[in-house]
């Protein structure tokens, strides 16, 4: 018995020692590309066109990281990928890519074809973030700068994690794409990319949002019409709300700053009518006042309360109507919460929920809570 165990303890050691020692789908780093973001467009002749940008690390005593770009072509997604290999002799590693740049062209033929290849293959991560070009090819963003600046991938990533303090773009993961494209009740949006001139120098500005109807590019929104979105969406974690106060016959310019926000949308069923209250309470700070007048005093504060409650309430009513009119598409989530509380009035308007998203009424409440005002208890008075 003694001697049975002992072998097959041996027989565990030496099959452990096969099975387990080293990685068996290692690769050295000097065979792989490792890829930052790419760029998504179509040639003169319908192929895909795709730039990758490329971190490259030197070999001397100090490291240096750089990058490079490379041009390829293929059939479809995964073709093109591939294809890489012809032009810069290594395969590319998707595992540590950061951003997909699609342009609008592609993005209005549908984007499926690019989100089914990103979570299909297994060194992509569902996390990368998805950005559509607006009025420029995908492959200028990436391009832009020149090649002795920053890489670009990871400078928009920066830039879309950082959207959290300004509110004029969401930003959407591939998952969190697919999840809208192929859910109920709710359409696809992305944050939009394009270029502007800094210094006389083009950079990368990220803000606005890109509207899907299922796959496919329709429209877009800008940033003032994306913080309006992302109010409803519940999805506003910090930012500034501006307004011009009339005080003595003069516009005051006056800022608040988002702390927090807490939205909350209920579907009620009326007379076979489905309309939604929509409930929108944001926590601020004033942070900012263009002139003397006393918006800080218990009846300052509550009349720049009211005013802000108006004006968001009248811009949010526009967006959704705009939204109905214009597109069709429930970029809210109005359909997914109706779902979620009114199940069985869902399945019965599901298959036209499109068309029934059109025609349904909702009612916007804005609560604007102001909480203190900085680190002054008082306004500033003009001098002599």
């Amino acid at each position: 018995m003694q001697k049975f165990k002992f072998r097959f303890l041996l027989l565990i050691i030496l099959i452990s020692s096969i099975l387990f020692v080293g990685c068996w789908n290692y690769r050295e780093m000097d065979q792989l590309a490792i890829v930052a973001g790419a760029a998504i467009d179509k040639d003169e002749y319908g192929d895909i066109s795709m730039l990758v940008e490329i971190v490259e690390f030197s070999n001397e005593k100090d490291s240096k990281i750089s990058h490079k770009t490379i041009s390829i072509k293929g059939a479809t997604i995964f073709d093109t990928a591939r294809n890489a290999i012809s032009v810069s002799g290594k395969r590319l590693y998707w595992a540590h890519a950061k951003v997909i740049v699609i342009s609008d062209q592609v993005a209005r033929e549908g984007t499926i074809k690019i989100i089914d290849w990103i979570n299909r293959d297994s060194e992509t991560r569902s996390n990368i973030n998805i950005l559509i070009a607006k009025g420029n090819l995908a492959k200028e963003i990436l391009q832009s700068g020149g090649n002795k600046s920053n890489i670009k991938s990871f400078e928009i990533a920066r830039i879309l994690k950082n959207q959290v303090s300004l509110s004029k773009a969401p930003r959407v993961e591939s998952w969190e794409l697919v999840n809208s494209i192929i859910g109920k009740g709710i359409s696809a949006v992305a944050p939009t990319v394009q270029l502007k001139t800094i210094n006389g120098e083009k950079s990368p500005s990220v803000m606005g949002t890109a509207i899907f109807s299922k796959d496919k590019l329709v429209g877009f929104l800008d940033d003032k019409e994306t913080k309006d979105m992302l109010f409803i969406q519940d999805k506003v974690k910090g930012g500034v709300l501006v307004s011009r106060e009339s005080e003595n016959n003069k516009d005051i310019p006056v800022s608040l700053e988002i702390f927090d926000n807490k939205t909350k949308i209920k579907p009620i069923l009326e007379d076979g009518n489905i309309r939604f209250n929509v409930n929108v309470n944001v926590n601020t700070a004033i942070d900012e006042i263009g002139g003397s007048a006393d918006f800080i005093g218990e009846n300052g504060s509550s009349k720049l309360e009211q005013s802000y409650e108006r004006t968001m309430e009248i811009r949010i009513k526009k967006l959704i109507t705009k939204i109905q009119k214009e597109y069709g598409v429930d970029i809210f989530g109005f359909g997914a919460r109706l779902k979620e509380d009114k199940p069985k009035i869902w399945r019965a308007v599901e298959k036209n929920w499109q068309e029934s998203f059109r025609t349904i009424h909702a009612d916007v409440k804005v609560n604007v809570y102001i909480r203190n005002s900085g680190i002054l208890s008082k306004p500033l008075e003009e001098g002599d």
